[in-house]
Formats: C-alpha cells, structure tokens, sequence
C-alpha cells in the first residue's frame, strides 16, 4: 500500500510545482484587473468629515419644509413599487392606512377608463388619460404622475403600472390633495408648490405679484431644476422635485 502511496505523493508534488508560476501569473492578473476596477470603474467614494454646507435662512427654511413632505412622498413611491401584483381589497386598505393623507386609490385599464376605486364615487372627476404616456426617458414599469385641477382645487395622481409581457394590464392609482400634507409642513402658509401647467399651492402668498407668477414654467423647467427668482416684491427661491417623472416645484421666500 505505501508503495502505491509514495508514487501518488509524488505526482501530486511535481503537479503543485509546475503550476506555481501559474498561480503567480493568475494573481498578478487579478490584482491589476482589481486596481483597474476600483480606479476606473467602481471608484470608492469619500467623504469630507470635516467640510460642513452652510445654508443661508432662506434655503434653510425651504429645506426644512420639504424634508417631512420628501420623506411621506418616498414612502408612498416604495410602497407601490414594491406590488408585485395589483393589491386586492385588504392590500389596498392597509395602504390607505398607512398613508391617510391619500384621497383614494384606482384601478385604471389601459384606454384610462377607471375600474374599481376606493371611495366607490371619487369626490374628483379626473381624466386619467395622462397617465397612458410616460414621461421622457420613462421606462413602462416606472411610476406615473399627473397633476389635474378641478372645481374642488388641484389633485395629484402617482401611478404604478402593471404589465404582462410588455403589455399594460392595469394602473393602480393613488390620488391625493396636497392641503391633506400641510399638517406635516412648518409654516405652510410661506410654501408655493406647482407643477410645470398648474399651481397646487400657495400659503399666504400673492402668487400673482411674487416672482413666480410671470415666470413660463415648461419652459424654465426644460432647463433648470432649481434657482431664485426676484422682482419689486422680493426674492424665492425654488427647486424641484420629480414625482412619477413630472417635476412639482416647491418655493418659498427668502427676501
């Protein structure tokens, strides 16, 4: 048996020996690759610990505003990305729960006629033809939105298709009036929110006289996503915030 052994052994030895420089050549090649990846392509990031962002009153003052909205709005947006189905009746009232700021929800087929809702008769009549088209650079399971003015003021829609190879089933629609968000806002009274075609909300504000009211906003917003805006009644500034891939504007006044 130890004959039939020590031959084995030996193979096995001059095998390890020879593929030596192998290994060597292999792990150069790996490291160089590695280097490569992390310096070109996956460059880990830095951050300054040490460098702090100043705001001024202004800009604080509209963040501060924002965060808590920003912050219902990204849940809203993951808890129906996260349907892989269209709800049934329990789903969707657990949604309305969670988020009782929301006006109802729909279910819209593919020619935007609307199927069944919660409440059964939504208070707004709304067209929900927009939301067959996708925004620009817009993939087909993205999220939709619109915004739509109506008698009882404006209503914001954010839709979550859902497709069967490639083809729309159905639309699940959550609706909402942006006065239901104002007892999250500090001083709500000094906010201006508006999409690029309609104005959902403005405080206190004489949206007319303020810089914003001669401003040609699908214009402004094909090009700039945020800035100030000044005329003989003061200076707001404003940033956007895309929804469903339209853009809300939110402003406030700095001065």
């Amino acid at each position: 048996m130890r004959c039939r052994i020590r031959p084995l052994l030996l193979c096995l030895l001059s095998s390890l020996v020879l593929a030596l420089p192998g290994c060597a050549v292999v792990e150069g090649y790996y490291k160089d690759s590695k280097k490569f990846y992390y310096k070109h392509v996956n460059t880990p990031s830095t951050v300054d610990i040490a460098e702090r962002t100043v705001l001024e009153d202004g800009e604080r003052g509209l963040a501060q505003r924002m965060m808590v909205l920003d912050g219902e709005l990204i849940k809203l947006e993951k808890a129906l990305d996260a349907f892989a189905t269209p709800p049934d009746g329990q789903a969707a009232a657990n949604l309305l729960r969670r988020f009782p700021w929301l006006s109802g929800l729909a279910m819209v087929a593919p020619d935007g006629t609307l199927g069944a809702s919660i409440p059964p008769v939504p208070l707004k009549q709304l067209d929900y033809s927009p939301l067959l088209t996708m925004a620009p650079k817009a993939l087909p399971r993205d999220l939709r939105s619109f915004v739509q003015d109506t008698p009882l003021g404006p209503e914001i829609a954010l839709a979550r298709p859902f497709l069967q190879e490639d083809q729309l089933q159905v639309i699940l629609v959550a609706t909402f009036d942006f006065r239901a968000l104002l007892p999250y806002v500090s001083s709500p009274g000094d906010l201006v929110v508006r999409s690029a075609d309609t104005l959902i909300w403005c405080g206190d504000i004489d949206y007319d006289a303020s810089p914003m009211g001669k401003v040609d906003w699908p214009a402004l917003l094909k090009e700039e996503s945020h800035g100030e805006l000044s005329n003989d009644s003061g200076t707001m500034l404003w940033i956007t915030r895309y929804l469903g891939g339209k853009p809300l504007v939110f402003a406030a006044k700095v001065r």
